[in-house]
């Protein structure tokens, strides 16, 4: 199952869904009943599961736009059983992350409902780990989970997919692929653990550039910026460039991040503002209007990555990505 939640990962949804489906996933997993309707208005018939919360107003968009939905609770279960069309539905199990999810013993109770309910279809039985970098207390989680299903087959209930393990947890704990797997971030290929070395073959699948819209020379102890953060200790040669907060790059990135041009990786000068961002390029020779700007990607010998602009911004590569604005202009290639 390619998880292409969160406008796939801020790659696009539907180009995002296109291409793992071609390169052979079988499922497509989402957030929200409107993210499975997106593709389904892109004509992907790939099954779907919302792997989150299904509102009652919009039980029937989903059973409309055929995806599979998601139950942890019996109110959850009693809106299903109001519609008069067959759902395929997956148990969420919790196991320890305490977010989405039955107890083991409830969602048991709750699967067993499920398959005896003449509209229902059970398809699935999952839950979701809390913190793939200990494997000691993944594999209890997973040891939770089995043990749910083992009570669910003893009940006679056997055909439905068991699925437990997303990006972290596929590489970790490879007894947890069982019948299906959620990889996210590692499709998009970006490692949830920057330090792990696993998939030594992984390469980001996003570039992000912009363009230099002006320079201008700035004299000894004049400032660049809103807060006069940067203050030319020199006369400095300073860029502007076209992204700002409103696009996703982080205004906390103003003090400690980075972007490449021509080839060198330069300081962000100053207060990154909503539209706009400031680049010391005195070190750059040649640097005009109209240059391309890489804040994520190659450019020469120089490489910013995701992970890169995460540390800098004070967050995780996974936000980042996400935090990429619609207004950001997406090509395919």
């Amino acid at each position: 199952m390619a998880v292409v939640k969160a406008n796939g990962y801020g790659h696009g949804a539907v180009p995002a869904a296109r291409a793992a489906l071609e390169g052979g996933a079988t499922w497509l997993g989402v957030s929200s009943v409107a993210e499975g309707i997106e593709l389904r208005r892109a004509s992907i018939q790939a099954p779907i599961l919302n792997l989150g919360y299904t509102p009652p107003a919009a039980l029937s968009a989903a059973v409309a736009a055929r995806l599979a939905l998601t139950v942890y609770d019996r109110e959850g279960l009693a809106l299903l059983k109001t519609a008069s069309t067959e759902i395929g539905v997956h148990v969420k199990v919790d196991t320890g992350m305490h977010r989405l999810g039955a107890p083991p013993d409830d969602a048991v109770k709750l699967a067993v409902d499920v398959a005896g309910d003449p509209n229902l279809r059970l398809e699935g039985f999952w839950t979701h780990f809390a913190d793939a970098k200990d494997p000691a207390f993944t594999r209890g989680q997973l040891h939770a989970y089995l043990d749910a299903r083992s009570a669910l087959m003893r009940a006679g209930i056997t055909n439905f997919l068991s699925h437990a393990a997303g990006s972290s947890g596929l590489i970790q704990v490879p007894e947890a692929w069982l019948d299906l797997v959620r990889p996210g971030l590692i499709i998009y290929g970006v490692r949830p653990v920057r330090s792990w070395t696993d998939l030594p073959g992984l390469r980001p699948a996003l570039r992000w550039q912009t363009v230099v819209t002006h320079l201008v020379t700035v004299p000894t102890g004049e400032s660049v910026g809103y807060g006069r953060r940067f203050i030319a200790q020199q006369p400095a040669r300073v860029a502007t460039i076209a992204v700002g907060y409103a696009d996703g790059l982080y205004r906390s990135a103003s003090e400690r991040g980075r972007a490449i041009v021509r080839g060198v990786a330069v300081p962000i000068a100053g207060t990154i503002s909503m539209d706009q961002a400031a680049l010391d390029v005195t070190t750059v020779a040649g640097v005009m209007v109209g240059d391309v700007v890489t804040l994520i990607g190659q450019d020469g010998d120089a490489t910013l990555t995701a992970d890169d602009l995460a540390e800098a911004s004070g967050t995780i590569s996974y936000e980042v990505l996400c935090a990429i604005g619609g207004r950001v202009l997406r090509r395919y290639l």
